[in-house]
Formats: C-alpha cells, sequence, structure tokens
C-alpha cells in the first residue's frame, strides 16, 4: 500500500491531502474521502486503507486545515467534555463553522490537482463520506455529476434538513448508484431525521441502496468505540462492490 500527504492550493491556504493507494503502475479510480466530524486521525487511516485495498486510490481532503493540519479530537473525549465545555463549544463552532461553500471551494481544488496525476483516473469517480462527510457527498454528486459516478454516506448527518436547499433534495437526479448506510440507534442523527434521504434514495430504483442497520449507534463504520462489525462490513462491501460496478 502507497501513502502519502499531498498540499493543495487553494483559495484560503494550503490544504493537506491524505492518500492511500494499492502499489503499481495506475493509473487507479479515484474515490474522494470525505471523513467524519472529529477530523483526520488515525481511525481515518484506517477507513481510507480499506477502501484502497479494493483497488482504488483514496484522497482524503482536510476539512479543518484553515485551523491547522490535520486537527481532530477523539471522540471519547469529546464528548467526556459535555456539551457546556469550551472544548465542545469551539470544535462544534469549527465544525458548522466550516461551510458547503467552502468544501467544494477545496475539492474544486483538489479536483484540478487529479486532473495532472498520471495516478489517477479522471472519471468516472467514487465519493464516499462519515456523518458531516455524508453532507459533503451530496453536495459533491450535486456539483459535479459529470464526475462522480458512484456515492456513499455512511451514519449521515445534516443530509435531511428543511433549508431550500436541503442536501438530499440532489439524491433523485443522481445519474450513478448510491448507498446510505443509518444506525437504528443513532443517537445524533436518528433514522426518523433521515427519512426524508431514504426516501430520496429510494426513488433511485435499483442505483438506490438505503439500510438500517440494527444495533449501530453514529459512527459504526470508523473504527473506535462506536464501531459496528455487524453494520460496518455490509456497508463497506457494499461500498466495495458499487465502486467496482461503476469505476472499474
Amino acid at each position: 500500500m502507497h501513502e502519502e500527504i499531498r498540499s493543495i492550493t487553494t483559495a484560503d491556504g494550503t490544504q493537506s491531502v491524505l492518500v492511500k493507494r494499492p502499489d503499481g503502475e495506475g493509473p487507479f479510480p479515484v474515490v474522494v474521502m470525505f471523513h467524519d466530524g472529529p477530523g483526520i486521525r488515525p481511525s481515518t487511516h484506517e477507513c481510507a486503507k480499506r477502501v484502497a485495498e479494493g483497488g482504488f486510490m483514496v484522497v482524503v481532503p482536510d476539512r479543518y486545515y484553515r485551523r491547522e493540519q490535520f486537527f481532530h479530537i477523539e471522540p471519547e473525549d469529546l464528548f467526556a467534555q459535555g456539551p457546556d465545555s469550551d472544548v465542545f463549544k469551539d470544535f462544534w463552532g469549527l465544525l458548522m463553522g466550516t461551510t458547503d461553500e467552502m468544501v467544494s471551494a477545496d475539492l474544486d481544488a483538489l479536483l484540478a490537482h487529479l486532473d495532472s496525476d498520471p495516478m489517477a483516473r479522471n472519471a468516472p469517480m467514487g465519493v464516499i463520506g462519515y456523518c458531516i462527510g455524508a453532507r459533503s457527498v451530496l453536495r459533491a454528486i450535486a456539483s459535479h455529476p459529470d464526475r462522480f459516478r458512484a456515492a456513499v454516506g455512511l451514519h449521515p448527518s445534516f443530509c435531511a434538513t428543511e433549508d431550500a436547499d436541503s442536501p438530499h433534495l440532489a439524491v433523485p437526479s443522481f445519474a450513478g448508484e448510491m448507498y446510505i448506510g443509518v444506525g437504528a440507534q443513532d443517537k445524533m442523527q436518528s433514522p426518523e431525521s433521515c427519512a426524508p434521504l431514504g426516501e430520496a434514495v429510494g426513488k433511485l430504483g435499483d442505483r438506490g441502496h438505503y439500510v438500517i442497520h440494527p444495533g449501530a449507534d453514529h459512527g459504526f463504520a470508523v473504527p473506535g468505540g462506536a464501531y459496528l462489525a455487524s453494520a460496518a462490513d455490509p456497508s463497506y462491501d457494499a461500498a466495495l462492490e458499487i465502486f467496482g460496478r461503476q469505476l472499474t
């Protein structure tokens, strides 16, 4: 497995991007991975490796580079502080303050960089996201329908809102294949709150896969305290199957 950290110039500075891919000459089909809220940390590396082992070049842009390179906090440490703590409030401000527009501009810079990379197959591409990263997945397929042909969202957050431009509204027009995995016991984004997203995925017919995993809480697909193999394993299996069908 080849691994590197790249530096991408954006309008706001220099963004670090984690890259993992199999050894070999390539080019490899690209999967953009949007990490979860707590940031790029060792468990993020494990997630990227798991997808890359399927034969893909996985690129993970650092959402929080405007604060510092690879800013992160372990979820267990965050919740131990409590929602009224300064640590939690600071993190929440960073999470929500990194807007869709910022993430979209960063993605544009990343895609332009990949266009000149001989190891990266330009299109079609896949995209996978966890937590807030699933919201970024839906924004990405809306803004780059020519690029992304496979999309995966795991324990999604803020994907179905009351806003006129709620991310889930982009799903029915998606021309590719999509998998969304939700935890039945998700305490942050309940299955009920995700129901409009599930309805939107259903409109894709046999190209849409919406699964509620029994016993799974938020974060079930990321190694750590909430990880649940009975939900994570079939989710990754489905993701790799979809990427294999649509990208290779």
